[in-house]
């Protein structure tokens, strides 16, 4: 049997009705939120392109001038010469001292002109500085920079100068000659304050290439090197009367050497690739300090604690080396020939002076070697750097011609 429905027909009440329902399911589809699965990482922002184009030009990426953080170090700019004293007006009486903490703070202070610079030397109260050419020295007033006295030396071919710590000596060395024809040296002395001229108290034929006092004055060191092994040797003075010790090192040929602070350690180089340690006690060889056949050894230089050694490389290297074991326990690059080096009077700065490839002064801390600061000025290579006694001043010369003082400004 069939059942027959009939539909009655929609009025237009119902079809309004329908048309509603249909419109809200479909704005329920469109506008209701979806479950995204949660990117997994953040997303690069990256340029749209379906940006209307504009007239502002494109922007095309170029090297920044700005440096990139590498591991080399970076020069930092000091005052321009403009802002130094000029000669003859003094510098401020007192000036807060160099140490790790406001290193980066060190900036020029004042300049001269001193030619054929062939070494430096602070008397013990650190207003005075001697500086030597080939015929004579200069005493300087650092704070007027004012020559208070000439000192002119027998002999000419000066090389090196040194006051001893207690402030009652002033030596100066000399060298003349040549290879072909032999070298000469000899030492004069000048003694007290009033630097009493006691004349030439030593002369040999061989070529004089370091001398150095003991921390404590007591002892003095002088080196000379000779064609003939045999005569390369180190002979050692009693510094207070000037009277040769019997027993000489014999330690081949050495270019520069240096006492530790309690006088008990000798460190002699070369030979270029390695640094010898003698005692001074017993007058013999302890052990020694191998460095590398790529970085001839170009300067050594005592902390004063005598804990550490430094040695800077014609590689660029400086090495720390703890003089209780014989062991290098830091070293780092300064990517230029290390021409001179010296320690703050803390033993916390360590500060080198760069050769032919720049003439920068560049201070680092000791303990970590962390550049501080770079200081630029000079234009030819930074023969000597050198630290005041009181650490208010730090003094270097170079090739140019040119004597800095560096400091804190007040």
């Amino acid at each position: 049997m069939h059942v027959l429905i009939t539909m009655k027909k929609p009025n237009r009440t119902h079809i309004l009705l329908i048309l509603v329902l249909l419109s809200f399911q479909t704005a329920c589809s469109v506008f209701s939120p979806r479950l995204i699965p949660a990117p997994t990482s953040t997303p690069t922002l990256s340029p749209s392109s379906t940006l209307p184009p504009t007239n502002t030009p494109t922007m095309t990426a170029v090297p920044s001038p700005t440096p990139t953080a590498t591991p080399v170090p970076t020069p930092t700019s000091t005052p321009t010469p403009v802002l130094l004293a000029l000669m003859g007006t003094p510098l401020p009486p007192y000036l807060s001292p160099i140490t790790l903490e406001n290193a980066p703070q060190v900036s020029g202070l004042a300049e001269w002109r001193e030619m054929d610079v062939t070494d430096l030397a602070w008397a013990s109260d650190s207003q005075i500085l001697a500086v030597s050419n080939p015929n004579y020295i200069n005493l300087y007033d650092v704070t007027s920079r004012r020559v208070l006295r000439s000192l002119y030396p027998r002999n000419d071919g000066i090389v090196n100068i040194r006051f001893s710590p207690t402030g009652s000596w002033l030596v100066a060395g000399s060298r003349r000659g040549d290879e072909q024809s032999g070298y000469a040296s000899s030492f004069e002395l000048w003694a007290g304050q009033d630097m009493k001229p006691l004349g030439i108290i030593y002369g040999v034929d061989r070529a004089l290439s370091d001398m150095a006092f003991s921390p404590n004055g007591r002892l003095f060191a002088a080196a000379y090197a000779s064609s003939t092994y045999s005569l390369n040797d180190v002979e050692l003075w009693n510094a207070q009367n000037w009277s040769i010790i019997t027993d000489t090192l014999q330690v081949g040929t050495v270019l520069s050497l240096a006492i530790s602070p309690d006088g008990s350690l000798l460190a002699t180089t070369p030979d270029r690739y390695a640094i010898r340690i003698w005692d001074l006690t017993e007058l013999q060889w302890l052990y020694t300090l191998h460095t590398s056949f790529t970085g001839a050894v170009n300067v050594i230089a005592f902390s004063p604690d005598g804990s550490t050694l430094a040695s800077g490389h014609y590689d660029g290297t400086i090495r720390l080396w703890d003089m209780r074991t014989g062991e290098q326990y830091l070293a780092f690059e300064t990517k230029e020939v290390v021409q001179s080096m010296a320690f703050s009077p803390d033993g916390r700065v360590l500060v080198t002076g760069g050769s032919y490839q720049n003439s920068l002064v560049r201070l680092w801390s000791a303990g970590t070697g962390a550049l501080l600061r770079t200081l630029d000025g000079h234009t030819k290579g930074v023969t000597h750097v050198l630290f005041s006694p009181d650490s208010q001043y730090l003094v270097s010369s170079s090739y140019d011609g040119l004597i800095r003082l560096w400091g804190i400004r007040p």
